[in-house]
Formats: C-alpha cells, structure tokens, sequence
C-alpha cells in the first residue's frame, strides 16, 4: 500500500522540489520508503511513498522499471494473482529483478499494453509513463478499492492518491466546484467524476484513463455482467459455489511478507472473513474490535464469540468520545472534502488499534452491497406495491393534499411516493437531503444556480430499470455508495495510520458469482444476507448467525447531547451562512434538535468551507451546474 504522485507540464522540467513536497504530503500512505523520477526533457516526474508489505527489500523502490527504462510506473494496492502472471511473462522472456508485485505491472504493460489490467487480481491504482509513446496510463481498480485523483488545466497534469498532494502544488487552481457541494448534501460524499474542486476529477471505479500531453480520455474497462448464467439453480448450489469462492478470496488476500489482522465486528461478514482467514493462517490470527459503551451499539460480546471459537489474539477498545471539534478537524483532515459519514470516526480508531500490532487487516467490507445485508433493502421491497399506481393518476391527485400535509407525518411520506418514479423512491432511501430539504436549508442565490438541477444524476447513471427491485438495488449500491462511501472511509481512515486494509468480499471474481446467482435465491423471503448465513453456518456461532445487524456507526445519541448548543452556533454563525450556502433551519425536518445524521453532514461541510478561501468559493463558469 503506498501513495502515488506525478506531474507533466508543457511549461518546462519538473521541478524536483515541487514533486517532493507533493509526494511527501502522502507519507502517512508509505512511511517505509521514498522516491522520485524525473524526465525533464518531456516535462514529466513521477513520486512515490512506499508501505513495505511484499519484497520488504530495497529491490521494491518505486517509481520501478521494466529492463531499458522504457516503461515506469508508480503504483498503489496489491495484485494477489502476481506470481501467477509472473511466471507467465518469464515464459515469455521477461526478466524480473525483484519478488514485488509492482514489477509484474510494468512488464504485463510491455506484453499486453492497456488491457493487463484484465489480468490482475487485486486492489490498486497504478500509473504507466511511457517513455517511448509519451503517455501517461492511470488505471483504478474494479470495485474503487483505491483511489486516483487528477487535475489538468490546459498545461498542467497532475495525479495523486489523495487531493492533498494536489493542491501542495504551487499552481494549482484551488477554485470550488459549487454544482460539488450541491451534489454533497445529497449524497453525503462528492460523486465522481467531480471533486470539491473544479479542475481535479476523480477517476471512477474500474476506469482508465490515457494522457498524451494534450487530452485526456477515459473509459470504462470492467462491469459487473448482470446476464450471466451460472447453470446455478437451487439453494443448495448456490450456497456451495459461494463457500468455495469465499474461502479463496480470503485465501488470495492473505498474500504477504508481514503479519495480516483482521477487523472484527459482531457481525457475519466480518466473521466469516476471521473464521477463513484463521483457517488459513500458519499463525494466530491477531483480530480487532472497537466496541461503545452504550449497549444498544455493543457488539463486543459477539466479536469475542468468534474469537474465542479461532483462537485468535483479540485486542479490544472503547471508542473515544472526542469533542464534535475535534472529530470535525480530523475527518476534514483526512478526506481533503466535505464526507459526511460519521462512521468515518470509529473506523478510524479501529485502524490506530490495529496500526499498533500489524501492517495489514481484512475487512468485511462489501458483504451488504454483495448479499443484500442493509435494513434499507426491506424497506425498498415492501414499497414494490407503489410501482402499480400510476404516476399521471397519482401526482395531480395527491399534490394539494400532499401542500397542507406535514411533510414529516409518516402517511405523508407514504403518499408522496406515489407520486415519484419507480427508482427515486430509492434514491431517497439512500440519499441523506430530499430535493426538496436541500432547497429549504440552501440560500435563495443557490436555489436559483441549480434551478432545474437533477440532484440524482450519479444515481441515474447507475440504476438499470429492466433488473429485478432487489438487484437493481444492489447493483447501484455496488457502484456508488460501495466505491464512493464505505471504500473511501476505510481507505483513508486506514492510511492516515499507514495500515493496509483488505476486503476479500469484493474480490471480483466472488462479486461476479453472487451477482449471477438467480435474484429468487439471494432474496428468499426476504431474509437479509440469505446466502452469506447459510455459506457461513459451519463457521461461525448460532449466535452471530441468528443476530440482527447494528452497523458501525457512532451513537450520536449519547455521544453528542452535551454538543447541540455547540453544534447550532457553529452553523449559525459559519462562512456556510456567509456564502450563502446555508440559510435555512438546520435541525431535523421533523424539527428534532438533536445530534442527527444531517447535523453531521452539515458540519462536516461547514469545517471545510472554513479551510478555503472567498476566492476560491465564489462562482466561476468551471463551477456551473453539470447535469
């Protein structure tokens, strides 16, 4: 696991010291090793820092070389199938000079060009410069495990595994992309390709990205294949193909020269990735819990199930309420825009407990979207009645009942989903603002930018109609709240205390399986996580199988009732009102004045709006509304 930077200008050689500190902005990434290249006859250089998890020797120093100095690369992440590809490029007449990963990169790039990536396994964000076409190649893996950021202003290229190392360029373009912020309060995160910034853009899941010096073009390499048939047909089929593929990937993410934990929650998915990865450890196992003292969000007891029943070196923590001030300047810290998920703070103390004892965990991480495990998917299939009222009949009908209705009354709610298409009623399942709450807190300035705005654009992109409800459901998690939410939290949560972390769940050869198992066999009755309870049976407790799941999320309840006064004044009295991003009322639509999901996410964007400056807030035709 390492951080990645580079830079290519028409404007002259890269200046050495400029990508240094660029570089070393990410050395919480990779505090074993550092280095840089830099070609200033073609105005490019290329930075690493390096976390040492395979070949621990000095023979895996990055930015790395195939033989001729043809084809470099800097890279992020872990090819598990690297041996395998190995021995198939030296049947090719390729030699190697080291036992690391990344050289396999370079020369599957020399062999296949861009279409290696096809052949790794893995989780990883690499980047190719090649010297002989003068390109730059920037490739992120399948399911957006790792991250890749870009900027490109007309002369100025540059790419990063985080915006930090961005913006520690001198002549970067710092200016705020508005129609991001809009995107924000409903998505709790910054859906790419858009970043907070205007000029720095994501590179989505499972995309590739070709630079040669004056354009930039991407394209998508890898889908999930929803038509797919397995020949799969009962239960009992699917329940045996899924056991034997679990237990693989959690066989290929053990890969390592150093000792690899385990995050341990009270749940199955968590548990089912101990119960493997014990089975196929040559040592204890070492397992982590970071468990709340308040007995509705415990699950402490159920991770010491499984942790007795492997014998593993369990080590066990408190979480630590720390001020709202504190957690804010941290999270902001840490994700470089606003990211208003408060699970953010456990896992962040989770990866210091395991950061003291090993360099690299497994994580549960994928078991919700991949086997149906989020409560909001019950939810969803008991709506499935409304797709039957038409929306001509309901909408004309409902909407002057609907203006004198509380709009928090729950018949309320429930009428009005009649009146919206079939996939929003989702959307909203999953988005943290309705169109119509984010218009009610937003200035009458920004109402006016983003009138006619589609606020669910990123959804719609991803939301395939002919699939059945269930997997239609699943499929959109997969593809944005999965790479964008829950990947993005763990990994710079992670890194921020220099630890790998692995989700062998979103191994993607398991993610192909489960999702060409029929819909009527991973939604029976449904039960969530159906095929993940009967897969996990011989492995884990009744007790854990039989439980009900928690999540991981901060009990704001008892944590933040001492901080209401606190939060008001710091929203009230914030640049957020100054700009006038912020004007309305920012409690709880039901005008509840607790600490609340909502609050969260407000503060969140209030702490980063402090950190920029007016210039960069003010609107600007790179900050227009993109639909």
């Amino acid at each position: 696991m390492c951080g990645i930077v580079g830079i290519y200008t028409d404007k002259g050689p890269v200046d050495p010291a400029v990508l240094e500190a660029m570089r070393d902005t990410l050395g919480h990434r990779g505090p074993d090793d550092a280095g840089i290249e830099v070609w200033p006859e073609y105005g490019v250089g290329l930075g690493h820092r390096r976390l040492s998890i395979i070949d621990l020797s000095p023979g895996g120093h990055q930015p790395m070389s195939n033989e001729d100095g043809t084809v470099w690369t800097v890279y992020n992440g872990e090819i598990y199938n690297f041996r395998e590809i190995r021995r198939q490029l030296e049947e090719r007449g390729h030699s190697f000079r080291s036992q690391s990963d990344t050289e396999v990169i370079v020369h599957a790039y020399e062999e296949w060009g861009d279409d290696c990536v096809h052949r790794f396994s893995g989780m990883f964000a690499y980047a190719i410069w090649d010297t002989t076409r003068r390109r730059l190649v920037l490739v992120r893996d399948r399911l957006g495990i790792k991250p890749l950021v870009y900027y490109w202003d007309g002369r100025l290229f540059i790419f990063a595994s985080e915006i930090k190392a961005i913006l520690a360029h001198p002549h970067t373009d710092r200016s705020v992309d508005r129609s991001a912020l809009f995107d924000y309060l409903t998505y709790s995160y910054v859906p790419p390709p858009k970043t907070a910034y205007s000029k720095i853009r994501k590179l989505p899941a499972a995309h590739l990205l070709v630079f040669d010096g004056v354009t930039t073009s991407v394209h998508e390499y890898w889908d999930v294949d929803l038509d797919g048939q397995t020949g799969i047909r009962t239960s009992d089929e699917a329940v045996e193909a899924i056991s034997g593929e679990l237990a693989n990937a959690v066989r290929r993410h053990m890969v390592s020269d150093v000792p690899v934990g385990v995050f341990l929650s009270g749940g199955i998915d968590s548990g089912t990735v101990t119960a493997l990865a014990a089975k196929s450890s040559n040592e204890s196992l070492r397992t982590f819990t970071i468990d709340f003292d308040d007995p509705a969000a415990s699950e402490g007891a159920f991770a010491q199930l499984t942790a007795d029943r492997y014998g593993t070196r369990h080590y066990r923590r408190v979480a630590v309420r720390d001020s709202v001030g504190v957690m804010l300047a941290r999270t902001v810290a840490m994700y470089d825009e606003p990211f208003g998920d408060s699970s953010a703070i456990p896992t962040y103390q989770v990866a210091v407990l395991g950061s003291e004892h090993v360099k690299v965990a497994l994580s549960g991480d994928g078991g919700d979207e991949l086997f149906a495990g989020y409560q909001r998917y019950q939810l969803w299939m008991d709506q499935q009645w409304a797709r039957w009222v038409p929306r001509s009949i309901a909408r004309p009908l409902l909407a002057p009942i609907l203006a004198v209705l509380p709009h928090h009354w729950a018949p309320a709610r429930k009428a009005e989903k009649l009146g919206l298409e079939h996939a929003e009623r989702y959307w909203r399942l999953v988005s943290m603002f309705s169109p119509s709450q984010k218009r009610a807190i937003v200035g009458p300035e920004w109402v006016r930018e983003f009138e006619g705005y589609d606020d669910f654009w990123y959804f719609r992109q991803y939301t395939r109609p002919s699939l059945d409800p269930i997997t239609m459901a699943q499929y959109l998690d997969l593809k944005t709240y999965l790479p964008e939410d829950i990947l993005t939290k763990v990994d710079r949560a992670s890194m921020a205390v220099s630890l790998e972390v692995r989700p062998p769940l979103l191994d993607h050869t398991l993610v192909e399986l489960t999702f060409q198992v029929p819909s009527r066999l991973r939604w029976p009755g449904g039960q969530l996580k159906h095929l993940l309870r009967q897969a996990a049976r011989p492995w884990l407790p009744a007790e854990i199988l039989s439980g009900s799941k928690k999540g991981f999320g901060v009990p704001w309840s008892s944590w933040m009732r001492s901080g209401n006064g606190w939060r008001t004044e710091f929203l009230a009295q914030g640049s957020g009102r100054e700009l006038g991003l912020l004007s309305g009322p920012v409690g709880r639509p039901d005008g509840h004045q607790g600490m609340d999901m909502q609050s969260w996410q407000l503060l969140v964007l209030e702490q980063w709006l402090r950190r920029q400056g007016e210039e960069a807030l003010a609107p600007s035709a790179a900050s227009t509304p993109r639909r």
